[in-house]
């Protein structure tokens, strides 16, 4: 699900999407006065105004492009190729592992065998109690790495059904893993189960139900 971009434009627009990050964790972590607050918003104010002037995308068509989610389900036999260890970007623009989405989570996913491990450190725009991450936040993290096994088995598949639970409290400021495998399959249907750790041991576990769709539909044209 990715444009068609060249090198410059995805370095470039990483780099952006790493810099609105950055700002959001500050802001949330660190107390300005009114003047700041102003003057930082007429500047965005100007900037958003620009972009709007800017050519729009549609999904539609990255889904459907030879870089996208359908061109890498449409390998061959429907079973695409990952080697081991390889990092996994399927939509650059995702809001848990997208490296270009300004509000992204910054997840790091990478195959290790049958299993998907996912890393990322949650920075304090994501914190919900004090001290621990947002357990939305969690749950999406764990709704996006369950997702990615469906490359590894060479499906296209939806979220019908996600069961979390929180085991511990996720840290915010250290690094955390998630891992996620396929734990049984019948007719379109798929379970698929998921771990959560830090360093301190696991902080939730979750189980979801995938129902596979035909992804022909996707299929570059």
């Amino acid at each position: 699900m990715n444009l068609q971009e060249t090198d410059e434009e995805l370095e470039a627009r990483t780099r952006l999407a790493s810099a609105v990050q950055a700002l959001g964790h500050a802001l949330v972590s660190h107390r300005i006065g009114p003047d700041l607050a102003h003057e930082l918003a007429d500047v965005l104010d100007g900037l958003t105004m620009r972009v709007e002037q800017c050519e729009g995308r549609d999904r539609t068509e990255e889904v459907n492009g030879v870089n996208g989610l359908a061109g890498l389900l449409s390998g061959r036999n429907g079973r695409p190729a990952i080697a081991e260890g390889a990092e996994l970007d399927l939509f650059r623009d995702s809001i848990v592992s997208g490296t270009t989405n300004p509000l992204g989570i910054g997840l790091k996913v990478r195959r290790v065998g049958d299993t998907v491990e996912a890393i990322t450190t949650l920075r304090p725009a994501f914190e919900g109690a004090p001290g621990r991450a947002h357990g939305g936040v969690v749950a999406a993290i764990l709704d996006e790495t369950m997702g990615f096994v469906l490359p590894l088995i060479g499906e296209l598949a939806y979220t019908a059904n996600l069961n979390i639970d929180y085991l511990a409290p996720a840290p915010l400021g250290e690094s955390i893993t998630f891992t996620a495998r396929l734990r049984d399959r019948a007719d379109r249907k798929l379970w698929i189960e998921a771990t959560g750790a830090s360093a301190s041991g696991p902080f939730v576990r979750a189980e979801a139900l995938f129902l596979t769709v035909d992804f022909s539909r996707f299929a570059p044209t």
